[in-house]
């Protein structure tokens, strides 16, 4: 049985998924209202302004909602366990100190814009902000230039790598919602990442951070860092974080291969990203948990920690698919009539 699309006006959908957006944005800005309560009042609010029948309305924004939780719950939620692991352990730490030590002063923001682009892979932004912020405030103090010059590089390098980079969140949902195989994700999103992060953050930091300079901020003194004897190895860190990245790839590579039909079905199983999310977890818990100390108790802490976060980002992106009835939301755009689809979701 085919579904039922529900057919919009073109001018009234448009009309109403403006003034949507700008509600969304009028509620979270100016109200302070929780962006999954926005999004979810935004949404209910085109369907109706577009003129979509309250059951359909209902109905599909239920579907919507859940559509885009099925492939990312797993997901998101291995991410978190492998970069709370990552965070605690200090091995995010490691990257950005080894990378400075080897590049040197002056070349620190290359070398903290390629710790964010790694580590945002890992992490939740946030948290990426939380762990290496301190070494560029370090930095910027030491050799007494703009803070501009070593943060930007940073914010920009953890921006790319959480956005273009799985198994980072943003893009596994971006992946997700595009129907993306991860292998493609990665193949595309490294090289676009790197740019990004020339562009954004290595040369426009020296850009504006020759022209404006920003002082430090007061409490400073305050942030302690982590004892680099205390740290783990940078090749063991490194080769983690690898891991789901290269399973992901040669899943995705071995279809192209011919002659591999014998091993093909185990590099697709562990190549599948849950179970290459799996193996990363695995892996962390005993290199950068057990190997450095902590017994079961310390670490099962660690990983409900690294959980908590989860649910409201899952909210926020549920919250953005119950918008899902633009998908279904289609009309005669063109002179001879033909009908096609437009999908605004991307516009929350």
């Amino acid at each position: 049985m085919t579904e039922a699309v529900f057919a919009a006006e073109p001018s009234r959908l448009l009309i109403a998924a403006a003034a949507g957006i700008v509600l969304l944005l009028l509620l979270i800005i100016k109200f302070k209202i929780h962006p999954v309560l926005s999004l979810l009042i935004s949404a209910l609010f085109i369907g109706l302004g577009a003129g979509m029948p309250v059951p359909t309305l209902v109905s599909t924004v239920e579907k919507g909602a859940g559509e885009t939780l099925q492939g990312i719950v797993l997901l998101i939620g291995l991410g978190s366990l492998f970069g709370g692991i990552l965070e605690v352990s200090g091995g995010a730490q490691c990257v950005a100190q080894t990378l400075v030590n080897k590049f040197g002063e002056k070349k620190a923001g290359i070398a903290l814009g390629i710790t964010g682009l790694v580590v945002g892979t890992t992490v939740f932004f946030e948290a990426g902000v939380v762990i290496l912020i301190p070494l560029a405030f370090g930095l910027a103090k030491k050799t007494k230039k703009s803070t501009l010059y070593y943060v930007i590089p940073l914010l920009a390098g953890l921006a790319t790598g959480f956005a273009f980079i799985p198994p980072s969140a943003g893009s596994v949902l971006v992946a997700n919602m595009l129907n993306v195989d991860l292998g493609v994700m990665i193949a595309v999103g490294v090289p676009v990442g790197i740019l990004s992060l020339i562009f954004a953050g290595i040369l426009w930091s020296k850009f504006i951070g020759s022209r404006i300079n920003t002082g430090l901020p007061s409490n400073i003194q305050e942030v302690r860092e982590e004892e680099e004897a205390n740290l783990p190895k940078f090749s063991t860190v490194l080769c983690i974080i690898l891991v789901p990245l290269v399973l992901i790839l040669c899943s995705t590579v071995s279809t192209y291969i011919p002659g591999i039909d014998a091993v093909r079905p185990v590099l697709e199983f562990l190549g599948t990203p849950f179970v290459a999310l799996i193996i990363a977890v695995l892996f962390a818990m005993y290199f950068l948990g057990k190997k450095q100390g902590y017994d079961g108790e310390q670490l099962k802490k660690i990983l409900d920690r690294s959980l908590r976060p989860t649910g409201q980002i899952l909210l926020v992106i549920t919250g953005g698919g119950s918008a899902g009835f633009f998908r279904t939301a289609e009309w005669a755009i063109s002179s001879d009539r033909h009908l096609k689809r437009v999908d605004f979701r991307w516009f929350l």
